[in-house]
């Protein structure tokens, strides 16, 4: 086994060890679905023999556990069948469960440990950091992305709390800006019902304002939003309460944005406020929020948002009873959000 938790060293040392093997040397990632090593290589191999295997990829299996069991159960398979040297990429939580859940089988194997520069693991913190907050940034109110569209699989997620925890092992400490940073990204990354979300978003919150850094403080005052809107749908004894601070947090995140002179941002946010001042009822508020929002859409040519700031008008409207007026404004909506799918995605022909 060869033990790193650096997904960008490790692909190094993969390349440098293609490089410097002269032989034959295949080389399997292995894909998240597979459930059974032994079976995939054989399958994989077929009548191949190597004079060496390279595997990789086991941190992105979805049953990791089911996988080394398999591999327990036919240990004398792989003695048997597969007579060259096999290298198993893993990372330290891997290793451990070679040891908890096969200790027969580790103890066949060998365990080389690459340990990663400190200046690396904090390079890679601040990377993965940025590059998650400038794809939610872009993406505003209008798409919650997944993890895989914001490069936060399960296996970066365990590789960005590992490097930190060794960090601490090595008693370096994060400057403020980056460890905000990291809080954040930390609770995007985590499931967004949860308690643990919400404790990473409002310690996030805490550093940004030590740092005094307005804008996070602003966009993170959006996601604590988010986080009690959720909360409001899962628990609808507490919906009032739950969306009443949903819109606290979103009304901050607005008026943060206005603060600093950031129109663009307000741009992108700004209609998850409207959403919950609909559904709390607060229909002057809605009214408000709406007209500068369709303002600013049509200053930054978002037409989608401006259909659903139009939307919010038409309940507006029809909550105070001008059905005519009411009508139009939803008229308008869909116009706009027709016209605008026509051209993002035309009919076929």
């Amino acid at each position: 086994m060869a033990q790193c938790n650096n997904l960008s060293q490790r692909d190094r040392l993969i390349s440098q060890l293609r490089e410097s093997f002269s032989r034959d040397l295949a080389q399997l990632q292995l894909d998240e679905s597979v459930d059974e090593l032994y079976a995939t290589i054989r399958k994989w191999l077929g009548d191949q023999q190597p004079d060496a295997l390279m595997v990789w990829g086991l941190e992105s299996v979805r049953d990791i556990d089911k996988l080394l069991v398999s591999m327990g159960l036919v240990r004398e398979e792989f003695r048997k069948n597969f007579p060259f040297p096999i290298v198993l990429w893993v990372d330290a939580e891997i290793s451990r469960k070679f040891i908890r859940l096969i200790p027969d089988f580790e103890s066949w194997v060998s365990l080389t440990v690459f340990e990663t520069a400190t200046q690396e693991l904090i390079d890679f913190i601040q990377q993965t950091s940025e590059s998650v907050y400038q794809k939610v940034l872009e993406s505003g109110a209008g798409i919650f992305l997944d993890d895989t569209a914001l490069g936060l699989g399960e296996s970066a997620y365990q590789e960005l709390v590992g490097a930190r925890q060794e960090l601490l092992k090595r008693e370096v400490t994060l400057e403020l800006e980056l460890e905000a940073n990291l809080e954040f990204v930390l609770g995007r990354a985590t499931d967004n019902s949860t308690e643990i979300a919400l404790e990473h978003y409002q310690h996030s919150l805490e550093l940004w304002q030590q740092i005094n850094n307005s804008v996070r403080v602003a966009h993170t005052y959006h996601y604590l939003g988010l986080w009690w809107r959720s909360y409001a749908f899962r628990h609808r004894v507490e919906k009032n309460m739950a969306c009443e601070r949903a819109c606290s947090y979103f009304q901050q995140s607005v008026e943060g944005f206005e603060t600093v002179k950031r129109p663009d941002l307000v741009a992108k946010f700004i209609n998850a406020w409207g959403e919950v001042l609909q559904i709390l009822g607060r229909w002057d508020e809605l009214e408000t929020v709406a007209k500068r929002a369709i303002e600013l859409h049509q200053t930054y040519s978002y037409a989608f948002r401006e259909a659903r700031a139009y939307g919010f008008l038409a309940e507006f409207e029809l909550a105070k009873n001008h059905y005519r007026q009411a009508k139009k404004l939803a008229q308008n909506a869909i116009e706009i959000f027709n016209k605008t799918l026509d051209v993002v995605s035309p009919p076929s022909s």
